[in-house]
């Protein structure tokens, strides 16, 4: 081979290559499988429902609502709710911190706290900082808190 026809082979090479990159880039995304939806809604705890259906709730929702504000600030609940300044550090382990919580009573166990968080990949994304957690608060909303979204 010459100069000249390695220059030319080259040049196909790269124009193909563009063509190539231009199309799969300009082509719109494969819609998700059935099963990526599920998985999705699975690990962000959220549920699907039919439009009929949301709408059905949706409209029966103004009507509840007021009475029960009204009902929330005539009777004061009975339960006390715990707020606690979890501060996580660099290079703190999940176990570490959800043993202090369960210390704190936030939590009910450290160990079901820390599989919720391994259980939903969240582990690896705890970031450090202060945080002011309740006692009301779920696996879920604790976890939102602390680890990056």
């Amino acid at each position: 081979m010459n100069k000249r026809s390695m220059r030319s082979f080259s040049l196909g090479l790269l124009v193909s290559t563009a063509l190539i990159g231009a199309s799969y880039y300009a082509s719109p995304p494969a819609a998700p499988t059935e099963a990526e939806i599920k998985t999705f809604l699975k690990q962000h705890g959220l549920v699907a429902v039919a439009k009929e259906e949301y709408d059905r709730l949706r409209s029966a929702q103004p009507n509840a609502a007021p009475k029960a504000a009204s009902k929330q600030m005539s009777e004061p609940s009975g339960q006390t709710v715990y707020v606690y300044r979890l501060v996580i550090q660099k290079g703190d382990t999940p176990e570490t911190f959800a043993r202090e919580l369960e210390e704190a009573g936030i939590v009910q166990s450290a160990r079901a706290f820390n599989d919720y968080l391994e259980q939903h990949g969240l582990t690896r994304s705890i970031r450090p900082g202060v945080y002011n957690v309740r006692s009301d608060m779920d696996y879920a909303a604790i976890g939102r808190l602390i680890a990056e979204p």
